[in-house]
């Protein structure tokens, strides 16, 4: 079984109504985009905003809801070198759906830690913000975690375990603050990790 998973953990989100915002995840954006199925957690950046429903043929489009593409590696989203750092993680609240060819669908509320999006479904993706706590899931690591407590943004929306913080200017990267158990019912799921988001210090004229 897939262990990816992401949970807010400590974070002042309440007071923040604009860090979480919809999105189809996938390659590309507008015309070009390719939908792709999205695992929880997956580390996300914006590409462009998506139509207004219904008015796409007036060029109208949604003012905050998004196109989102898996991250590169230490990317560093232009105009976001601050706290608010414009890496995302999606941050499923749906449950699982079943379906038949007639195309009826069916709510499933059982199991549903951790579940994927559907390709060309919206979803919510949360932005990670400098001194805030988030919890994934093993498989949200490029690699086993082992000793590591430092984590850079890496390729295809994962982490990548580092045995030290990453120097390069202004890269957000997530430093393990702690391990807890996490429960799907009264069932042991598996082991969440604590991320606390941080970014290397800016030098002077980067």
């Amino acid at each position: 079984m897939a262990k990816y998973m992401f949970e807010v953990t400590v974070s002042n989100s309440v007071n923040n109504q604009i860090q979480n915002v919809a999105g189809k995840f996938g390659t590309g954006t507008g015309s070009g985009f390719t939908a792709a199925v999205c695992n929880a957690g997956t580390l996300c950046v914006r590409n462009g905003n998506l139509p207004n429903e219904g008015y796409e043929d007036f060029g109208i489009v949604n003012g905050n809801a998004w196109y989102f593409n898996a991250t590169t590696a230490n990317v560093i989203p232009a105009g976001r070198t601050g706290d608010h750092t414009g890496i995302f993680a999606f941050n499923n609240y749906d449950v699982n759906k079943a379906t038949d060819a007639a195309g009826n669908k069916w709510n499933l509320g059982a199991n549903t830690l951790g579940i994927s999006l559907p390709a060309g479904m919206r979803g919510d993706f949360t932005e990670l913000i400098v001194g805030e706590q988030y919890t994934w899931g093993a498989d949200n690591f490029s690699a086993a975690v082992s000793t590591n407590k430092f984590f850079s943004v890496g390729a295809n929306g994962q982490w990548v375990p580092a045995s030290a913080a990453p120097t390069t200017s202004g890269v957000v990267y997530g430093e393990l603050v702690r391990t807890k158990n996490v429960n799907e019912g009264s069932t042991f799921w598996g082991t969440g990790y604590v991320l606390e988001i941080k970014r290397a210090a800016v030098s002077a004229g980067a």
